[in-house]
């Protein structure tokens, strides 16, 4: 048996050579040291398979001790006696760690998840991809570790973070962002077997939402109700035109709320991103992008004489010719952020008497008070876009119903300016 003197006592000759254990065991293989014509010496294993050798190098001295490399070659001596090839057997779990290293690397993150959910989001032309992904990570990743493996997350995990704005009173933006994180681990588990992503280095690995186990608070999703009466929203409008003493609102703010009811109380979102490219002066129409629009459709809503004034205006006063009928402030390459709209309807609330309301109820306002102005149901639901859902009009009716939503409009517009007119003259609407 090789003792540590006899190895130290080893000096190097022309051409390497190996000093082996003695040890009169067959078919177990032998440990040596291999020493070098420069001195240097190593642990070898070495085997016989059809009456060639082999060997599989342990390490060299001193980082290896003899005691250590003695007990490592014992561990290719009981393979042997088991029949299994040590070489094979060493491949063999080189090629699994290999494996299972770079399945580690593929299991991708909690913000890897995000990230793609939010590209798979763009790609499909979904809107408010970006606002989205801001609000996970401003209410969501600073209550975990976002370098995680989102196939490590359970239910527990978000609850501090969906917490705190049922805490704050808020329950509907804490369901807001349940909802973002189910649809997002959702994409997590189809992206895996998803032929179209088979190519991406980044898989995560998922078994099950972790989501789905954490309730929504239903309490907090009941319909709103909350709509302008005829008598609020003509003093909106015309505070929107004529109110400047404490009503410290940028112009085309004012012109922007304007429009949306003018335009029949579409999304606010929809208009800020307009661009002139899709207005139709000589047709009057204003096409609501497929990729802004809600339904992944083209929207076209016709135009009345004070909507059109009301993009004149807007148009005259374009000085740094953004694309954008209603821009940013400080970068006019870009739309006007969803915040502007509600800071100014804070202002206004702040200096009014006026109920509360929010952005959403414009929508809800054109949608009730035009019933009251006898604009059929039908048309109403034409002027704001809304899906049909019966089959013939899903997918065969391509008419746009321009002149029916046009009319609509038009007896929109007649009643308001008229109640204009009066508040106008009169200061008094009632």
């Amino acid at each position: 048996m090789l003792t540590v003197t006899q190895i130290n006592s080893l000096t190097p000759k022309k051409s390497s050579f190996y000093a082996w254990d003695k040890t009169g065991e067959r078919g177990k293989g032998r440990l040596g040291v291999q020493v070098t014509p420069a001195g240097s010496k190593s642990f070898k294993f070495r085997y016989f398979q059809s009456s060639k050798a082999i060997l599989i190098p342990i390490g060299r001295l001193p980082g290896v001790t003899l005691a250590k490399a003695r007990k490592i070659a014992e561990s290719y001596s009981e393979l042997l006696s088991q029949g299994i090839d040590p070489l094979e057997y060493l491949q063999e779990k080189e090629a699994e760690q290999e494996y299972l290293e770079q399945e580690s690397l593929r299991a991708g993150s909690f913000e890897q998840l995000i990230d793609l959910y939010t590209l798979d989001k763009c790609k499909r032309g979904k809107r408010n991809y970006e606002e989205d992904k801001q609000k996970i990570i401003c209410n969501i990743y600073p209550y975990l570790d976002k370098t995680r493996k989102a196939k490590s997350f359970e239910p527990s995990d978000f609850m501090q973070a969906l917490s705190i704005p049922i805490q704050e009173g808020y329950a509907p933006k804490s369901n807001k962002l349940r909802s973002y994180l189910h649809a997002a681990f959702e994409f997590g588990l189809k992206n895996d077997n998803d032929p179209a992503s088979n190519n991406s280095k980044v898989k995560f690995g998922l078994k099950y939402n972790p989501i789905s186990a954490i309730p929504k608070q239903t309490y907090a999703e009941k319909a709103g109700d909350r709509f302008l009466n005829i008598d609020e929203l003509v003093q909106l409008i015309h505070d929107m035109s004529y109110r400047y003493h404490d009503l410290k609102l940028a112009t085309s703010t004012r012109r922007f709320i304007k429009l949306c009811f003018y335009l029949g109380g579409q999304r606010p979102y929809e208009i800020a991103n307009t661009k002139w490219s899709d207005i139709n002066f000589r047709d009057k129409t204003l096409t609501i992008r497929a990729e802004i629009f809600k339904t992944n459709h083209a929207h076209v809503v016709p135009l009345t004489h004070t909507a059109v004034e009301i993009l004149k205006e807007c148009l005259k006063d374009n000085e740094f010719n953004s694309p954008f009928v209603f821009h940013k402030k400080t970068k006019p390459t870009e739309p006007m952020p969803s915040n502007t709209l509600a800071q100014a309807l804070l202002s206004y609330k702040r200096n009014t008497e006026i109920d509360n309301f929010i952005a959403r109820d414009f929508r809800r306002t054109f949608k009730t008070l035009g019933g009251q102005f006898k604009i059929s149901k039908e048309v109403r639901d034409r002027i704001q876009g809304h899906a049909i859902s019966d089959v013939s009009g899903k997918h065969y009716d391509r008419y746009e119903y321009l002149d029916e939503k046009r009319d609509g409009l038009e007896l929109w517009e007649a009643v308001l300016n008229e109640r204009l007119i009066e508040r106008s003259k009169f200061g008094d609407i009632s």
